[in-house]
């Protein structure tokens, strides 16, 4: 230093320290304005998974589940899930309720069945006699509100049964 000016060889030193010091904080500020704008148009870092909603129950996935039923999904449209999720070896078609029931995910049927899912007298029936063969206690209690005892399931198709 002379006459009290400094160095520009110090000068330069500090400008690359303060800038490796901010670079974390650039980075991160990238990063979520990236973020940011991707979930305005609806994507976001995660993209949505391509699943029809009974998959999306199926997979055990209630988040995407929602999502589909706020962009428009009918909670009682019979939809394909594929093979190795409900079944082994080939693809079925479900609802989203028979979806929850075959999965056996209580928590999923409760959401279906307030978000608009709607279950006649025959499919309630389906849907007790296929939780008799993936038995699940959070299921049973919800199926058991309007029927209890053992039902009659002679001549009843499974949803397993059926085939895409």
């Amino acid at each position: 230093m002379t006459d009290g000016i400094p160095d520009p060889r110090f000068r330069i030193r500090a400008g690359v320290a303060c800038f490796l010091a901010a670079l974390p904080c650039i980075a991160l500020a990238a990063v979520s304005a990236w973020w940011s704008a991707g979930g305005l148009v609806g994507r976001g870092l995660w993209p949505p998974d391509k699943v029809t909603l009974a998959e999306a129950i199926a997979t055990r996935n209630n988040a995407e589940a929602l999502r589909l039923i706020a962009i428009g999904a009918d909670p009682n449209q019979p939809s394909s899930v594929r093979d190795g999720l409900l079944s082994d070896g080939y693809d079925v078609v479900v609802t989203p309720v028979e979806a929850a029931v075959g999965a056996r995910r209580a928590d999923s049927l409760r959401m279906l069945l307030a978000h608009g899912a709607v279950v006649d007298e025959r499919e309630w029936r389906v849907l007790r006699c296929y939780e008799q063969t993936r038995r699940d206690s959070g299921v049973r209690e919800i199926l058991e509100m309007r029927a209890t005892g053992e039902p009659d399931c002679s001549g009843v198709r499974l949803p397993s049964d059926r085939v895409d």
